[in-house]
């Protein structure tokens, strides 16, 4: 009889260990505010449906992975900005904050220093049903909830690609200020921002999401921290204005798209987020609609503390 207890209770310590990920995530309860944010954020119409930004079925994963009312994006910015392999499943709050920073920051910042625009986000990934670092007894990441996005890097106008991996430490001087621009202004956007020199896993990508890092959600981590790169020279001859791209219809499908990298990154070892900061989306929950400016370089608003530029 003892040797039957024995052998069903080894049995079952296997299977423990074999499905603890999985039975990690049976042990959380989805927070009320991802459901919440999401119904508010298509109430007010932050994000209109396209054929670029289409809505897809309910992600029900194990435990709470998953979303209720997810989008399927392929493209930003009415189709300008393509997303690498096409069809990245994200939340509607993602999808609004990814085309805020796009249009306001990252557009710009390209425009400065390349005299051209961005016409794709290189991604290694949204969504994935897994815990912070793939760890053990982990909170579940925010890939988990299509609330992150990870950026290996863009592709301008030219066909030029500026890579994170490539580029961040070794590449041309206004490549390496270019991604450093863009890493400093997704702060104004974004509640996570983890890029080279953060730790070890970020020196390919930058990771950035909407994550609660404090009950009221106003809690930012960024890092590295960094001071905004200057000026570089711009090549007078070069050069794709912005307009030609905008009267021109894009393409069903972005030409030379670079297949998908389906190896998510242990992307969530935040440590202790930084000193209280407000977070734009926060207006959202507070049931008004932030201003959007239509165009422009993107200002951090005064209550921002810009220690994260520092």
């Amino acid at each position: 009889m003892f040797s039957c207890v024995a052998l069903r209770t080894a049995s079952v310590l296997a299977l423990v260990s074999l499905s603890g990920c999985a039975l990690n995530f049976l042990g959380e309860e989805r927070e009320s505010w991802r459901d919440a944010t999401e119904r508010a954020c298509y109430a007010q119409k932050l994000v209109v449906p396209s054929y670029f930004q289409r809505p897809a079925k309910e992600v029900d994963g194990k435990g709470t992975c998953g979303i209720e009312r997810p989008l399927k994006v392929n493209a930003f910015e009415r189709g300008i900005v393509a997303v690498t392999g096409g069809d990245v499943v994200l939340g509607c709050m993602m999808t609004n904050a990814m085309e805020r920073w796009i249009r306001e920051s990252v557009q710009p910042a390209a425009q400065a220093r390349f005299a051209m625009p961005v016409t794709e986000v290189l991604t290694m990934g949204t969504y994935a049903c897994r815990s912070r670092n793939n760890r053990h007894g982990a909170k579940l990441s925010e890939h988990a909830f299509a609330n992150a996005f990870d950026v290996a890097g863009f592709r301008l106008a030219d066909g030029r690609t500026i890579r994170v991996k490539k580029d961040w430490r070794r590449g041309d001087p206004a490549s390496q200020a270019f991604l450093r621009e863009t890493l400093i202004s997704a702060c104004g956007y974004f509640t996570t921002v983890l890029g080279p020199g953060s730790n070890r896993l970020h020196e390919d990508h930058i990771h950035i999401d909407l994550a609660r890092h404090n009950a009221s959600g106003t809690s930012r981590y960024c890092r590295p921290k960094l001071d905004m790169p200057g000026p570089t020279p711009l090549d007078p001859n070069a050069g794709i204005p912005m307009a030609t791209l905008l009267q021109t219809p894009p393409p069903a499908a972005p030409a030379n798209m670079e297949q998908r990298a389906f190896t998510y990154r242990f992307d969530d070892d935040l440590g202790a987020p930084d000193a209280e900061a407000p977070y734009p989306g926060d207006q959202i929950r507070a049931g008004q609609v932030p201003s959007v400016p239509a165009s422009g370089p993107f200002t951090p608003p005064a209550s921002i503390p810009m220690s994260y530029a520092q």
